[in-house]
């Protein structure tokens, strides 16, 4: 398929399309680095929001063990008012709306939760998360261990649904009790979110700024593809035309040296050859000569007659000398006098330019051009009674029309691939074309034809 495209398409191709791959490719590594960055980005964010409120949440539990360390730590003060103390102290401290310090006893059972009373005293070693995680017995373990952090899903109290929560627990061995308090981090995971739509915003854009640039730069060597492919094609076809401008006139001037040469060397030849002939004719003629001789040198004089006529038509029709001497109108009436004197038919001149010289490659052309179809007239268009011939200039523009009232034919034979086309037709429109005009020809069958030549001048 690719080696049934034009050239030019071709080089086009492989000229666009590894810039587009290129584009492409740099396009694709870009989101990727960008998608990677922005993962990057927002795991670091996530991970120094958790590393600060982890160290909030140690501030807390330093507080929260200040608060009752006197009464924890006091040999003097017995267990059950020491523990009442605590509880006292802890159920009162608030850390906003959503804060607070919450006590269960190694056994699970909760002994302090300000935001849910109904708790209290409820053995909740085997509760769940949404997640199917035993958060209790996680918070007591890590409580045991020396103290450490737990994360799980809580109802929020200003929310009202389960939202991931980050705990910091820590035991009191002498009372077997968990101490902790912990921070919803929701607010974090929107924030992480919302870096990641940003991120992917900025892919978006990117990506679409890439297509932009691309599809402009493409546009843009297409552009200029275009314009140097429209410039060499102009400049060919310059080319071409000024070629086949010197070849025509090569030929036009090889036509008008053989005519004048034919004209002035063996026409005058022949001349002089029937003058002798006709000396000879009437030397015999005093000195009565035999009927035989007389017959031989008439018949010679005859065949010269015919040789002098046919050399002064082809002479003519080289290069007639009314067209260089008296211009395009009189070699034209000389050209259609022959025509109607040799065919019978008749032809009417409409000629606007009587009292102007066209430019010798126009005149040049017209003739040519009325010569090709006038002879396929006479060849091709049967049934033929009448021509007219029309010349005319308006404005800037030369138009020649030539109609007869033949039998006409199938525009189909037009067809440049058709074998049928004749060297004739060809050669009437490049002549037209050549002087940067164009010719229609317009036929139908039993309704004649017109070919109609415009030039510009």
């Amino acid at each position: 398929m690719f080696s049934n495209l034009p050239y030019k398409i071709k080089i086009a191709l492989l000229t666009l399309i590894p810039l587009i791959l290129a584009i492409s490719a740099i396009a694709i590594a870009t989101v990727q680095q960008t998608k990677k960055l922005a993962t990057t980005q927002a795991t670091a964010f996530e991970n120094q929001l958790i590393i600060a409120k982890k160290e909030e949440l140690k501030n807390y539990m330093g507080l929260a063990y200040s608060a009752i360390k006197s009464a924890y730590e006091n040999p003097l003060i017995a267990e059950k008012y020491a523990k009442q103390e605590a509880y006292n102290t802890l159920k009162s401290m608030d850390l906003g709306k959503d804060g607070y310090f919450f006590v269960y006893d190694y056994n699970g059972v909760n002994i302090v939760h300000p935001r849910k009373p109904h708790l209290e005293g409820k053995n909740l070693i085997n509760f769940k998360d949404d997640n199917g995680k035993y958060l209790i017995q996680e918070l007591i373990k890590k409580a045991k261990n020396g103290g450490g952090y737990t994360r799980y899903l809580w109802d929020k109290p200003s929310g009202g649904k389960s939202v991931e929560k980050l705990s910091y627990s820590i035991g009191l061995d002498k009372w077997k009790w968990m101490i902790g308090t912990g921070i919803y981090i929701d607010d974090i995971q929107k924030g992480v979110v919302a870096m990641k739509a940003k991120a992917k915003k900025s892919t978006t854009n990117t990506l679409l700024l890439t297509s932009m640039i691309a599809i402009a730069a493409t546009l843009i060597i297409a552009l200029i593809g275009f314009i140097i492919n429209l410039s060499e094609g102009r400049l060919a076809t310059q080319k071409m035309r000024d070629l086949t401008h010197k070849t025509v006139n090569f030929q036009e001037d090889e036509r008008k040296r053989v005519s004048r040469e034919l004209h002035d060397g063996i026409n005058q030849l022949l001349v002089s050859v029937r003058y002798k002939l006709d000396n000879a004719k009437i030397k015999l003629n005093k000195q009565s000569p035999n009927d035989d001789v007389k017959d031989v040198i008439n018949a010679a004089d005859d065949i010269l007659s015919t040789g002098i006529q046919e050399v002064r038509r082809i002479s003519r029709d080289l290069r007639p000398t009314l067209l260089d001497d008296l211009g395009l109108a009189a070699a034209l009436d000389s050209l259609i006098s022959d025509f109607s004197e040799r065919t019978n038919i008749e032809v009417t001149i409409k000629n606007n330019c009587k009292n102007q010289r066209l430019s010798q490659e126009i005149e040049t052309a017209f003739y040519r051009i009325v010569q090709e179809a006038l002879t396929n007239i006479e060849k091709h268009a049967k049934k033929t009674k009448h021509v007219i011939l029309k010349l005319e200039q308006v404005r800037k523009r030369v138009t020649l029309s030539i109609s007869n009232d033949g039998i006409g034919f199938n525009k189909s034979t037009l067809d440049q691939t058709n074998p049928d086309r004749g060297l004739g037709l060809r050669n009437m429109i490049d002549r037209a074309e050549l002087l940067e005009g164009h010719m229609t020809v317009n036929s139908s069958l039993e309704k004649g034809t017109t070919v109609i030549v415009n030039i510009p001048l």
